[in-house]
């Protein structure tokens, strides 16, 4: 692969959601990692497999609606309804 293409692709990686594919809506982080995904996208993946898609660090949470002055939104997942559920090994 060429210096060019890769620089391409990677600039793609930076302006859409890494589950979808599509261009982000309600981009949101998860924690510890801080890697980004739309909202609704890393909240189904969080449900079956709360593990980050791309690093897969185990997901504590999610932060949502982050603005220019710091506040967010942070939705814990709840671990133990995912291990009561079988969900985790």
């Amino acid at each position: 692969m060429d210096l060019e293409m890769s620089d391409s692709m990677a600039t793609a990686l930076d302006t859409r959601c890494p589950i979808c594919l599509d261009s982000w809506v309600n981009p949101s982080y998860v924690v510890p990692c801080l890697h980004r995904f739309c909202f609704a996208c890393i909240q189904r993946w969080a449900e079956t497999k709360p593990e980050c898609p791309l690093c897969k660090r185990r997901v504590s949470s999610i932060v949502h609606s982050v603005t220019a002055d710091n506040s967010s939104l942070q939705f814990p997942l709840n671990i133990n309804k995912l291990c009561f559920t079988g969900m985790l090994p």
